[in-house]
């Protein structure tokens, strides 16, 4: 039996010291709904006082907490070599979609997935470095 596989394996290469997490409604609210934000990283955090695995998502400069109800999408994307590969590769895209939910009476946010093009004008980092 090889152990080894059971070593921990850093999937993907974002430096994300400092990232501070923010949630789909304040994205929602800083930027245009049709915003397609660029991904970066996923994860499955652990440390939510609310739920036993909750699913991140990181973008160049910032953390994304996700609905608990998308934590199987999460899970599945990271069980997929093809889309780790394809996030690694700039590939991977999300937009936000505002819904009401009916039981809890109230605006809830979601990820949507898509393909992530980058406009050959657009500054793809997120951060200012003037």
């Amino acid at each position: 039996m090889n152990f080894s596989r059971f070593n921990k394996e850093r999937l993907f290469a974002v430096n994300t010291a400092g990232f501070d997490y923010v949630n789909l409604e304040d994205l929602y609210t800083r930027n245009k709904a049709d915003k397609i934000y660029k991904v970066c990283g996923l994860y499955i955090g652990t440390k939510s006082q609310f739920d036993p695995e909750v699913p991140i998502v990181a973008l160049s400069d910032t953390y994304v907490n996700l609905p608990v109800h998308q934590l199987s999408e999460v899970q599945s994307m990271l069980a997929s070599p093809a889309a780790i590969q394809g996030i690694r590769n700039g590939e991977c895209g999300f937009t936000i979609q505002r819904y009401y939910q009916q039981r809890y009476k109230k605006d809830c946010y979601k990820a949507v997935w898509c393909n992530y093009i980058p406009d050959e004008t657009e500054d793809d980092s997120m951060t200012d470095d003037e």
